[in-house]
């Protein structure tokens, strides 16, 4: 009798959290744990978009414009870095040096004032998601290619090039379907387990061809389970890692924006192309004329686990020898006068390779010049960034690459 006769498709999906995603763990070795994308020049490449839902208040990462006239900007709260970039001087202004001598403000002229269109605008457009399109075109061998910590981000979410988004809620499941914490003599073995999950798909292909879209995330996680499985496993300490963010060494539920900061690390040492994080407070600030209320958001929940991630960019030997990008950014910047919905956005870029500069400072009503690139134009900089092999939204019209 086969090992998989008695075990049903919804629980091993649910005991590999497969429906949920899957996650990795600390301590990897190196490059060889899920398999990385490499940038052109051979390093390895990520990126972390971290969307801030309902708002990027401009006054982070372009306020100078507003100095001495609205959102409460004073020559004594904001940071120059240079080369025509300011930045709010308690949260972005207090960085570490490397990450201030790396960080862009960039333009995005989406045109939308509109939350849902807004949101869906920084992630694709016409139904493809870019985020997608950059995790398949930064190649690889990683079982999950596009992981989302939490809540899906906005936009098109069709899989592009066969990669889709694997949602993480819970990171103890996904880091036992890696192999790590400790053994399970109720869970079968990992080449047991994929030939069953490997059948369990077959049995499911008819009604996943008959529901292409609502099933997709079944389709996906059947194949990432498999592939997941068949992976090497080594040896890795989740509390090492939490300890790092001041979160518990026991809880991996994905639930607050530090714990998805430690998700996000996880998933770039396992090899990650792209890491989504979405912050489930709304940031859609209307009345915050003075934008007090946003500053202490951010210098709240968004900066501390933000700047343990940064840091530990630098002084981690192997996150060191990456090539992580990081994107802030939000539906649209916040309006004047009464902090609303401006059609335009200016993201907060900060990577190895990223030169300081702007083309997203913004006029004293918040409006960027109408030769400002939209969404696909924001994605071209970033796959630059990125050192992507290939352009896959054309030429970087953003320049501000070193």
């Amino acid at each position: 009798m086969s090992n998989y006769r008695h075990l049903s498709r919804r629980g091993f999906l649910k005991g590999l959290g497969v429906a949920a995603g899957a996650a990795a763990g600390t301590r990897l070795g190196g490059p060889g744990w899920l398999g990385p994308a490499f940038a052109a020049d051979g390093e390895k490449s990520a990126l972390v978009s971290i969307f801030l839902s309902g708002g990027y208040n401009a006054i982070f990462p372009a306020p100078f414009a507003f100095k001495g006239k609205s959102f409460g900007v004073t020559d004594g709260n904001i940071k120059s870095l240079g080369n025509n970039v300011y930045v709010d001087a308690a949260s972005l202004g207090s960085l570490d040096a490397f990450s201030l001598g790396h960080m862009a403000s960039i333009g995005n002229r989406h045109g939308s004032s509109d939350h849902g269109n807004a949101q869906s605008l920084n992630f694709g457009e016409a139904n493809r998601s870019y985020a997608l399109q950059l995790a398949a075109a930064m190649g690889g061998t990683a079982a999950i290619k596009a992981a989302s910590m939490g809540r899906l981000p906005p936009g098109p979410k069709a899989a592009e090039s066969g990669v889709s988004y694997q949602q993480i809620n819970d990171m103890g499941s996904t880091i036992k379907t890696l192999g790590g914490g400790d053994p399970d003599p109720k869970t079968p073995a990992r080449n047991v387990a994929s030939e069953a999950i490997a059948r369990a798909g077959t049995m499911s292909s008819g009604s996943m061809g008959k529901n292409p879209n609502a099933l997709v995330s079944f389709r996906d996680g059947y194949s990432t389970a498999v592939e997941t499985l068949k992976k090497p496993v080594q040896p890795f300490s989740f509390p090492t890692l939490a300890q790092a963010y001041g979160q518990s060494t026991t809880d991996t539920a994905v639930k607050s924006f530090a714990s998805k900061m430690v998700g996000a690390e996880l998933m770039i040492r396992a090899g990650a192309n792209l890491v989504t994080v979405t912050d489930d407070f709304s940031w859609d600030s209307h009345g915050d004329t003075s934008g007090n209320n946003v500053r202490n958001r951010m210098n709240q929940s968004i900066m501390p686990s933000l700047k343990t991630f940064l840091a530990r960019l630098q002084s981690d030997p192997d996150l060191k020898a990456m090539n992580v990008v990081v994107m802030i950014h939000g539906d649209f910047s916040r309006s004047l006068p009464g902090s609303d919905h401006q059609p335009n956005l200016t993201a907060t870029v900060i990577g190895k390779y990223v030169q300081v500069g702007s083309t997203g400072n913004t006029d004293a009503n918040v409006a960027l010049p109408p030769s400002t690139p939209g969404t696909k134009g924001m994605w071209a900089y970033v796959a630059k960034a990125l050192k992507c092999p290939t352009e896959p939204f054309g030429p970087n019209p953003h320049a501000l690459v070193l």
